[in-house]
């Protein structure tokens, strides 16, 4: 009993209580589904660098892609799509994968503008509720003429509880807002830095490559050249 009402009596005689019962209901599964989502979606880019780096040096493009498969997160999904369009660019690379951040942001930011949403109307619910209540108070006063405590309770709990009850939804959804909002900005910022440390080592890993094809032809016709000068001394040696 509260103010001499049960919790019951309050929500089935205020449509407000019941607005504010569906909103709770529905930041509660924003919550926890923004929760699950991070908790899956999480990555050490520092190690992941190192094992991509370490495989593609190893054993060349196609292990490496497969590794990079294997992550089930956006680092992973980062480092597939770089892979599997190694023969660009460095510029289109660049381009491609910054695509790839800016999708896997708004998969980041999925909801948050409900939550966001939901945060300002429950307070504002609240709000509501009590002026509700205390018309509702003052209502009873003008029908019966007396304002004793039986006459006006149901109005006053009707106007302390929807207050106390939007209060008790927004400040928690506007704090998972903010934290959520900052956690989706923090993984943009973290793949970025990503991109650019793994399209510099790609890049240079491919100038290495192509350095040691542009020795190996002209250390082929050298050594021949050295081979035939040989024999040429031989020749005129005899």
């Amino acid at each position: 009993m509260i103010l001499g009402q049960s919790l019951f009596q309050i929500f089935k005689s205020s449509i407000v209580m019941l607005i504010l019962l569906g909103c709770s209901v529905a930041v509660l599964a924003l919550i926890i589904e923004r929760l699950w989502y991070f908790a899956r979606n999480r990555f050490n880019v520092s190690k992941g660098l190192r094992h991509i780096r370490m495989i593609y040096k190893d054993t060349g493009l196609g292990p490496a892609i497969g590794y990079a498969r294997s992550i089930k997160n956006p680092l992973g999904r980062l480092f597939t799509m770089i892979l599997e369009n190694d023969k660009l660019s460095l510029d289109e690379l660049d381009d491609l994968s910054y695509g790839l951040i800016i999708d896997e942001r708004i998969r980041s930011e999925r909801f948050l503008g409900g939550l966001g949403t939901l945060a300002n109307v429950a307070t504002l619910l609240g709000l509501l509720g009590t002026v509700t209540g205390l018309i509702r108070a003052f209502h009873s006063i003008a029908i019966t003429g007396s304002g004793g405590p039986v006459v006006v309770s149901a109005g006053i709990a009707e106007a302390l509880l929807t207050t106390a009850f939007g209060l008790c939804i927004g400040i928690p959804a506007l704090l998972f807002y903010n934290y959520f909002a900052k956690k989706a900005g923090d993984i943009a910022m973290t793949l970025e830095s990503a991109q650019e440390k793994f399209l510099i080592f790609l890049e240079i890993g491919k100038q290495t490559t192509k350095e040691i094809k542009t020795r190996e032809p002209r250390a082929a016709r050298k050594a021949e050249a050295q081979v035939k000068e040989k024999a040429k001394e031989e020749v005129w040696r005899y």
